[in-house]
């Protein structure tokens, strides 16, 4: 935050060349002139600015931060705080704003720029609730105001802190505020309120215990009085010279007596005691001299040249001025020098005209028009910084304006790029619904096909086999003999067998594909339920004279669907058998391992190719075979298997290789297996 201490405020930056600063007016335009050296170091801060009003996040507030960092290291603020994301806003802005308004008042003397940004830092502090900080600023605003002649607004914001300072008891505060409000009215030529509050600031010092502020206070009311009332100002500079002596340290108390001693010279000088003054002079001169304060030397010089010249004594008067010349020469003080070489050249003319008179006179009008170019050219540069910050302005703001129109056209772009990502993801769904429903229809009208297969030829052709059979035997029952009969009657019931097989697989099959299916889990003994089942396999491989044996163990207690699973077992092993010719071999193993139990079913017979191996479980592919005895199938058996024990989360593999045999196996896993 800005540095605190009264003494240093900025707001003494309101008063004249002359003596009458106050140490705060000293030591901050000694500060001034030290950060205007060193502006040819500063960083673009406005750049940094703008990036600072442009950006969000973390990117906002690096570049709040070096603008802080640049005003602090320039010794222009207290302490150093570094901003973060997570602090307020009105923190954020209040620190910005007031670097800012340091930074355009100090090193750029833009100070229109520099007061709008301490008005805005001022609203941002209000809303922290800092009042001291925002007195100090109100003080830097009015001085300011002051510097460009604008003395109603200065009084309006020097007031504020006044009338703050005043309601909070600041006795500091006020000593500086009132001082400053009496420079503030010297320079409106306004002596009478300059006065009043040049006394007010001394009743408030005068307890303060504070010397050198004290001596200061009175040297500047005398310095007033010395204008309208010599004779007053008189007992005022001494009582200053008086409290100087008590200043401690000897170097700065040395400088406030030559200088106080210069004042009293002044005030002699008005009251036309010419005597004392020239002492005072002497005195001063000799200080200044010794310490090489070529600037109060030049001045003390004129003084002493003008006293001499007023006394009538020319003679003495002209070698002080031809050395307040040179030193001014010497030094670049052309204000001073101005006036040395008016004075001589009317001491010259009043002496006898001469060239020497018209020397001077040459000197001091080229001076003079040397003066009055060089505040001429100072306007115009003021005016020239006015009016390239006003480009710069007009500048940022049209960039501001391009990135606004950058940003624009990206946001369409990405719109447009996110529409068409949209455009293309809706395209690919809808396709791949596409697909998945022309699948879907596939699959729907295989098994539309297979199912009106199964009725025109599978399920038909048996019917109108036994129908014939039955036919046959009617019309010749009285011809045949018990032998015929008997065969006729076992090809009967090998059909009726068969269709009945049939159709319980063609019901299983149509209550899947319909959802009509009951899945009921249940403990059971797979053994046991399957022991009637083997016992039909036996009797089937009998006929056949194919070896059966079935390797399982005294029980195997499973959690499933107990149709479900003796069906895909019972289909197994029928089909083994069917596809296994005479002399072959059909094995029907069962083991538990843990939580898992396995049911495999392998046969010696007819095996499969690879092909046939691919398509054994797609309804829409004709896969069905004949027997090694002429069995007729419909392929629809092992689909059926192959979809009950997906309802418990299994699968039916197949193993086998044309002319050696098939392997068929599933597993049932812990979730159905207790």
């Amino acid at each position: 935050m800005i540095k605190k201490d009264k003494n240093i405020s900025p707001k003494a930056f309101i008063v004249s060349a002359s003596e009458l600063l106050s140490p705060k007016a000293f030591i901050c335009i000694s500060l001034l002139y030290l950060f205007i050296m060193q502006g040819a170091q500063a960083q673009n801060i406005d750049s940094l600015y703008t990036v600072f009003s442009e950006s969000r996040g973390q990117t906002r507030i690096n570049a709040a931060n070096e603008i802080t960092r640049y005003v602090y290291e320039n010794e222009l603020l207290a302490e150093l705080i570094t901003l973060k994301t997570t602090y307020e806003e009105a923190k954020i802005n209040a620190a910005v704003y007031e670097s800012m308004g340091i930074y355009y008042a100090y090193q750029l003397a833009n100070y229109d720029k520099g007061i709008d940004f301490f008005k805005l830092a001022v609203e941002n502090f209000e809303i922290l609730g800092e009042e001291e900080i925002v007195d100090i600023l109100n003080g830097y605003i009015g001085s300011y105001y002051a510097r460009m002649g604008k003395y109603d607004s200065a009084l309006e914001y020097i007031m504020k802190c006044y009338e703050w300072e005043k309601s909070m008891n600041d006795s500091i505060g006020l000593s500086s505020t009132l001082n400053d409000l009496g420079v503030l009215y010297s320079q409106w030529q306004k002596p009478e309120m300059a006065i009043r509050y040049f006394e007010e600031a001394i009743a408030i010092e005068r307890p303060l215990n504070r010397p050198m502020y004290y001596a200061i206070r009175l040297a500047a009311l005398a310095k007033e009085y010395s204008l309208v009332d010599p004779a007053k100002a008189l007992p005022l500079i001494k009582e200053a010279l008086l409290f100087d002596e008590m200043i401690d340290l000897e170097s700065l108390k040395e400088d406030r007596i030559a200088i106080h001693t210069l004042y009293l010279g002044d005030v002699y000088y008005q009251l036309d005691s010419l005597e004392n003054a020239a002492n005072c002079y002497k005195k001063s001169l000799a200080i200044f001299e010794r310490k090489g304060r070529k600037s109060n030397e030049a001045t003390t010089l004129y003084s002493l040249g003008r006293l001499q010249v007023k006394a009538k004594r020319y003679s003495e008067a002209i070698p002080l001025l031809q050395r307040c010349e040179k030193i001014a020469e010497e030094n670049h003080y052309f204000l001073v020098q101005r006036d040395a070489c008016l004075l001589l050249s009317d001491v010259y003319n009043i002496l006898e005209p001469n060239a020497l008179s018209y020397v001077h006179l040459k000197k001091y009008v080229a001076l003079n028009d040397s003066i009055f170019k060089e505040t001429t050219q100072q306007q115009i540069n003021d005016f020239q910084v006015r009016y390239e910050t006003a480009e710069k302005q007009l500048a940022i703001e049209r960039q501001q304006a391009e990135i606004k129109q950058h940003r624009t056209r990206q946001f369409i772009y990405i719109g447009v790029i996110i529409s068409a990502a949209l455009l293309l993801a809706l395209l690919a769904y809808t396709v791949m619904l596409r697909t998945r429903r022309n699948r879907t229809l596939t699959e729907i009208n295989a098994i539309k096909d297979k199912f009106f297969s199964i009725i025109s030829h599978d399920l038909k052709n048996p019917a109108i086999a036994q129908r014939d059979s039955l036919q046959l035997l009617v019309d010749n029952a009285d011809r045949l003999d018990i032998k015929t009969l008997s065969n006729y009657h076992r090809q009967l019931f090998k059909s009726a067998d068969g269709l009945v097989d049939l159709l319980k697989n063609l019901l299983n099959w149509a209550q899947i594909q319909t959802g009509r299916d009951i899945f009921r889990l249940a403990t059971f003994d797979l053994v046991s339920a399957l022991q009637a089942d083997i016992n039909v396999t036996k009797s089937m491989a009998a006929r056949k004279e194919v070896v059966f044996e079935a390797a399982t163990p005294p029980e195997a207690i499973i959690n499933a669907d107990e149709n479900m699973i003796v069906t895909v077992v019972r289909n197994l092993l029928a089909n083994a058998v069917k596809f296994t010719a005479k002399g072959g071999q059909v094995i029907l193993d069962i083991s538990t391992s843990g939580t898992t139990c396995i049911v495999s079913v392998t046969d010696t017979g007819a095996g499969m190719t690879p092909e046939q191996i691919q398509n054994l479980f797609r309804i829409d592919r004709k896969q069905s075979r004949e027997g090694t005895a002429g069995e007729k199938g419909t392929g629809l058996g092992l689909i059926v298997c192959k979809e009950f024990l997906e309802k418990h989360g299994s699968t039916l593999h197949a193993e086998s290789e044309a002319g050696k045999g098939s392997r068929f196996w599933f597993e049932l896993s812990e979730s159905s297996i207790i």
